[in-house]
């Protein structure tokens, strides 16, 4: 841009003065977001709202929580509140032999769980005769 005459300074001044004010207030704010979102707390959540919003990591946890849910109550199916050693060992055993296969297999006890659940809460029929 050529200036000619002090009217095109001071214009063109104005505009910069301006263009200048423009570019600190962006970068002002882009200093506060920085700032913000390197927060630890900030950091923590960005982790966890990550994983939590991925499927897999989502379903592996819930596999493995369904998995330890039915080993501990199996273990307390077979152990009960009190019992010996060897029982003890049996149950702890079984309790880890059920959680891997869980783990490992997840889909079909979701389904044979779900058959069970509903057999026993299915509403029952009454026969009017």
């Amino acid at each position: 841009m050529e200036i000619n005459n002090v009217k095109e300074l001071r214009t063109s001044i104005r505009q910069l003065e301006e263009q200048t004010e423009e570019q600190k207030e962006k970068l002002v704010k882009q200093f506060h977001d920085t700032y913000n979102s390197m927060k630890p707390i900030n950091i923590l959540k960005n982790s966890l709202n990550k994983v939590v919003h991925s499927p897999d990591v989502v379903e592996k946890i819930v596999n493995t929580g369904m998995g330890v849910g039915l080993s501990l109550l199996t273990n307390r199916l077979v152990i009960g509140k009190s019992a010996g050693v060897a029982r003890k060992l049996f149950g702890t055993a079984m309790e880890l032999g059920l959680a891997n296969i869980v783990a490992r297999k997840a889909a079909p006890v979701k389904l044979g769980a779900l058959n069970i659940l509903s057999k026993i809460f299915r509403k029952k029929s009454k026969t009017v005769s």
